[in-house]
């Protein structure tokens, strides 16, 4: 899109597991035509195995480790979206890279959401329990943590109910256009 010429910062797609953060940042980087990068998938990549794996062989501290190095790479990137871990805000080191280096996009929906949406995944290594209701509870207390740090994104999109990853891109398209 032209109209998206001047800005030259990335794009960072922040929320919890199951938010979309992956489908919106693809379809929104197609429709500015950048690039578009998992920060997951590029920690698969480097480690040669699966986040779980990592969390299973290594524990989360060494995840983190890997993710942190990922994020101070894709960081001196331009023109990116980018689609972070889930958890990936809480490092203050993370953070400053991350919105030194581009605008932050927050998805949130209730856990009820949340839940519906990963009920058949059983690969997400922090919620690991397969009994529903501590994986609920899990879910309900990962996102109480990581809350406030969603809440500093440049633009907050909470959602009660489904919302078709188009109509997301769309809301955000609209906002960088408007800072462009």
């Amino acid at each position: 899109m032209e109209t998206h010429r001047q800005l030259q910062k990335n794009i960072y797609m922040m929320g919890f597991m199951g938010c979309g953060k992956s489908s919106v940042g693809l379809l929104l980087a197609k429709r500015l035509n950048w690039e578009f990068l998992d920060t997951d998938i590029c920690i698969e990549r480097d480690a040669g195995i699966s986040i779980s794996e990592i969390f299973n062989r290594y524990g989360e501290s060494h995840f983190r480790r890997l993710e942190k190095e990922c994020i101070a790479r894709v960081s001196k990137l331009k023109r990116q979206v980018i689609s972070l871990g889930g958890g990936a805000i809480i490092d203050p080191e993370n953070w400053k890279a991350i919105s030194r280096s581009g605008v932050t996009i927050s998805i949130c929906y209730p856990p009820e959401i949340i839940m519906e949406r990963l009920v058949a995944v059983k690969d997400r290594p922090l919620l690991g329990d397969t009994d529903e209701t501590k994986r609920f509870q899990r879910i309900i207390d990962l996102m109480e943590e990581r809350e406030k740090y969603y809440k500093q994104a440049d633009l907050l999109l909470y959602f009660n109910k489904e919302i078709e990853i188009e109509r997301v891109t769309d809301m955000i398209l609209g906002y960088v256009k408007g800072i462009s």
